[in-house]
């Protein structure tokens, strides 16, 4: 594969929960990357670096996305290694590195030529290709300069390919061909595309006054039965299609025996794809209109065309630039390095959200005394009025005081193939979104040893740092939230005003090794011995100071066949600047979250509401500990053997997120006032605005919402429901862990062999989403949303190969096992309580146990001299040989049934690829 995160995923199993996502973010809102992949080791905030320098996050953290370094701007081919530190090295690199650091090496002093090429192939219309070059040369001594280009793509796996997800059915009365008389609902048969080729409609034709008077027109029905008609997996993606292409340009040139220059510069551009279901809004069609079937006004009108699916297309470009220099020198017989540089970094985004419904145009009104509106009609072809013309006038080029143009007037009781041409031109549009996040540093550091002892040389590193990280994010203006004419104009999009805001971090720090015994000691139980000492002081221009240390020791008790080593350290994360400066987002919520994660015993159909996310400058850093232990064996009776246990326990505290829509309905709904969530709903308006009715009584919101006893009534009532989801600092986590690795390899007349096992353990993976609340044990579950931020975490986890290599001949057999998991549903947390309160109630699902099995096959020819290619490597090979699909986890994962990203919906996956060297 070509895409870091997916290396990481498969070859250290310990990169598991819901925050490693990429390509499978398809149809996960509430994970949102725009195509971009994260990294976090044991699901925990870990620091990303390229050549250990930090880089500008993902600019979709300015529309309210997910804040991460995007490893997915960095191509597999640029990477020379990547240095993952699993345990907390805050002190070191970033008061942030609470569960570690990845750090991206890239490729640097390559002489001569490399191009490969990869091509890859799943059921399903399902494919991979991708092709890299690398140039690398010595022009003058003491120059080096590399180039390498590269192009990766593949192509979307839409849900309906497998069939684990499809087809994909829910209770709804939201599909296009329905509408409500009088709390019940009714539906227009598969056969046609309209009533207006069955029945006349339309003033001074239609007659009927009742749906039931519309008979093989109209039946009545219920959400189940409604839902059945709409299969939404014929729209929805499982993955993403991208596309990436990149060049990255390395130079090192010694200015003297004792000075290096050196410098690099990587640009990227990685495009992405989504596409989610269609919008739909319902509207009251009156008697006026040309298309209403009935003579009186039509309710609960439901407009939305299946033939234009909501699409996400993102274009993200990134450029970074380092220029430093490094070199070396004596003082008394003592030898130290420095090294200092400058980085800019950037990452431009456009994020274009298609097939979105202009809501001027859509529901009309009087423009300059002049009616208007897509639905309305009621002027002829050339524009005059006419009662029950089949015209309308709606507004130009999407703006809300833009001039009136003539159009066919919109049915509104069409499906799809029943509108008429034209009459959507100025309905359904596209919401521009723009991001940038860019990034400035310097930083100088400087080791060696200073003094020897009898233990050895003593290490010392100091150094300190400076950067400037800024984040702006706008909309274009019919989808700002509050600002000008056309706030709030985009049904189906996303509402966002402007936002800027900048932050500097100031940082030194200093580390220390000491060796206190050594080999030549001799001393039993003590055949080396060292400590270690690390501090980091930090300033944030808006976020306050934090000091960080790790205290650390490595220890031999006889010789290196055994190495125990352990740390403890401090961890210090700012709040993001989304979260605390960013403007607010007010929306119509899912339908998901009131039913199946509020109340899942009310047997609710889906309940949009009205909701708004809150930013809070108020916020505090979240803070940490990190304890690891490990020990490293390497027997001197079984040659090659290495087998590496590591423990850690991290807790953090006060970490930045939402609250959780489900957690303020049913916080509100069991305390009423006394809940802590009081002013965060009410009826009729958000609190504190006219109209606003909060919920004093404990359970009467449940009442609120059952009251009516119908599926309409209940919609209404919810979309009568006003919440304000305010960022705050939550509980935290408390993550008890084990990585374990066995590696083994032998040297026999016939090849070499080797086996290598790597093993990640959640003994536990506690979380609190409020200090008020208590920890749940979320180790071996499955959860999604709402407060279930936790995502997939199996006890155990497995990556396993077997590799041959003879004579040029490597032939791999790999292996994926996943313990299996307790469905806790998509609020995690809310179930939780509800079994706490009742534990008859609710029974988690089991997601079974998974194992995949790969194999790959690979020969190198080496060419002979006075032939321009050097060498040859072509390898074929095949994983998830058996087309294990994922286990099944619908409470969970309502959008597909089941985790894509910990499971990947791909199937059995053949490839080959080619690499020459010259």
């Amino acid at each position: 594969t070509t895409n870091v995160l997916e290396i990481l995923r498969k070859d250290l199993p310990s990169f598991s929960g819901r925050s490693n996502a990429g390509s499978s973010n398809a149809n996960n809102t509430n994970q949102n990357t725009a195509g971009g992949s994260q990294v976090e080791l044991r699901n925990l905030d870990t620091l990303t670096l390229i050549d250990g320098r930090r880089s500008a996050i993902d600019a979709i953290a300015g529309l309210g996305g997910k804040t991460f370094v995007d490893v997915n701007q960095v191509p597999a081919a640029a990477v020379e290694r990547i240095e993952v530190l699993a345990d907390g090295s805050s002190a070191i690199y970033g008061s942030d590195a609470v569960g570690g650091v990845v750090n991206l090496i890239l490729k640097h002093k390559f002489v001569g030529e490399e191009v490969g090429v990869r091509y890859a192939g799943a059921a399903g219309n399902y494919n991979e290709q991708s092709a890299y070059l690398i140039a690398g040369a010595n022009p003058i001594e003491g120059v080096n300069l590399t180039l390498i280009g590269d192009f990766s793509s593949n192509s979307p796996l839409y849900q309906s390919a497998r069939s684990f997800s499809s087809p994909f059915y829910v209770k709804t009365t939201t599909v296009p061909g329905v509408f409500t008389q009088s709390g019940t609902p009714y539906i227009l048969p598969q056969s046609l595309n309209s009533p207006r080729t069955a029945t006349p409609t339309g003033p001074g034709n239609a007659t009927a006054t009742l749906p039931s008077q519309l008979v093989g027109i109209y039946s009545p029905s219920d959400a189940t039965s409604i839902g059945r008609t709409f299969d939404e997996s014929k729209f929805q993606t499982l993955l993403l299609r991208q596309q990436q292409a990149a060049l990255t340009g390395n130079f090192t040139a010694d200015l003297t025996k004792h000075v290096q220059a050196f410098g690099s510069a990587e640009y990227s551009e990685n495009t992405s794809y989504t596409q989610f279901l269609p919008i739909r809004t319902t509207a009251n069609v009156a008697a006026s209109t040309p298309y209403d079937p009935l003579a009186v006004t039509a309710n609960g009108v439901v407009i939305g065309d299946t033939l234009a699916p909501k699409q996400f297309h993102n274009d993200s470009v990134s450029f970074r630039a380092t220029i430093g220099l490094r070199g070396d020198f004596n003082v008394f017989d003592r030898d130290w390095k420095w090294e200092g540089a400058l980085v800019h970094s950037q990452d431009d985004l456009t994020q274009l959200q298609k097939n979105v419904i202009f809501k001027s145009n859509l529901l009309g009104g009087k423009f300059n005394g002049t009616p208007f509106g897509a639905i309305a009609g009621g002027y002829d072809a050339n524009g005059n009025l006419l009662a029950g013309g089949k015209f309308s006038l709606v507004h130009s080029n999407f703006d809300p005081n833009g001039a009136l143009v003539l159009q066919p007037a919109l049915d509104p009781f069409a499906t799809a193939g029943g509108f008429i041409p034209g009459s959507l031109a100025n309905v359904l549009g596209t919401e521009t979104l723009r991001a940038k996040s860019v990034l400035d540093s310097g930083d100088i550091k400087l080791t060696g040893t200073p003094i020897s002892l009898p233990g050895g040389e003593v290490g010392l590193a100091v150094g300190g740092a400076w950067r400037r990280e800024s984040l702006a994010a706008h909309t274009d203006p019919d989808g700002t939230n509050t600002m000008g004419p056309g706030a709030q104009q985009w049904i189906g999009g996303q509402f966002n005003d402007s936002f800027r805001h900048s932050r500097t971090i100031a940082s030194v720090f200093t580390e220390l090794r000491v060796p206190i015994t050594g080999p030549k000691f001799n001393v039993i139980g003590l055949h080396a011995l060292d400590f270690i000492g690390a501090v980091r002081a930090e300033h944030y221009s808006d976020a306050g100071d934090s000091v960080v240390p790790k205290f650390g020791f490595r220890w031999q008790p006889f010789d290196s066949q055994v190495t125990i080593r352990g740390t403890f350290s401090k961890s210090y994360t700012a709040p993001s600047q989304f979260a605390e400066y960013g403007p607010t987002d007010t929306r119509l919520a899912g339908g998901a979250i009131i039913g199946p994660q509020a109340f899942p015993t009310a047997g609710f159909p889906s309940l949009p509401f009205q909701a708004e996310d809150g930013n809070n400058p108020h916020l505090k850093p979240a803070k940490g500990d990190t304890y690891s232990f490990g020990v490293v064996v390497k027997p001197n009776v079984v040659p090659g053997l290495r087998v590496t246990v590591d423990y850690s326990w991290v807790t953090e505290k006060g970490i930045a997120g939402g609250i959780g829509f489900a957690n303020i309905l049913t916080d509100v709904n069991t305390k009423g006032a006394a809940s802590q969530f009081y002013n965060n709903i009410a009826s009729g308006a958000f609190v504190g605005l006219p109209g606003a009715s909060q919920f004093a009584a404990p359970h009467s919101l449940l009442t609120y919402l059952q009251a009516d006893g119908t599926a309409v009534g209940q919609q209404a009532a919810a979309q009568n429901l006003w919440i304000i989801d305010r960022f705050t600092n939550l509980g935290g986590v408390r993550v008890k862990s084990f990585n374990a690795n066995v590696d083994y390899v032998r040297d026999t007349n016939f090849g070499t062999f080797t086996f290598d096992s790597t093993a990640a353990i959640f003994a536990s993976y506690q979380f609190q989403a409020l200090a008020s609340q208590p920890y749940f044990q979320y180790a071996g579950t499955s959860t999604n949303g709402g407060t279930g931020v936790q995502g997939t975490l199996p006890k155990y986890r497995f990556y396993s190969t077997l590799d041959w290599n003879y004579q040029g001949t490597d032939v791999t057999i790999g292996n994926t096992w996943i313990s299996s998991v307790a469905d806790l549903g998509a609020g995690g947390l809310t179930y939780a309580t509800n079994h706490a309160l009742n534990p008859l109630a609710t029974h988690p699902l089991t997601v079974k146990a998974y194992t995949a099995w790969d194999v790959r096959v690979q020969h190198e020819f080496k060419v002979g001299e006075g032939f321009y290619v050097k060498n040859l490597t072509l390898a074929a090979g095949v994983n998830n040989i058996f087309d294990a699909m994922p286990p099944l986890s619908p409470n969970a994962f309502t959008d597909n049934n089941a985790d894509v990203a910990t499971y990947s919906p791909i199937g059995r996956l053949a490839y080959i690829s080619a690499t020459a060297k010259f």
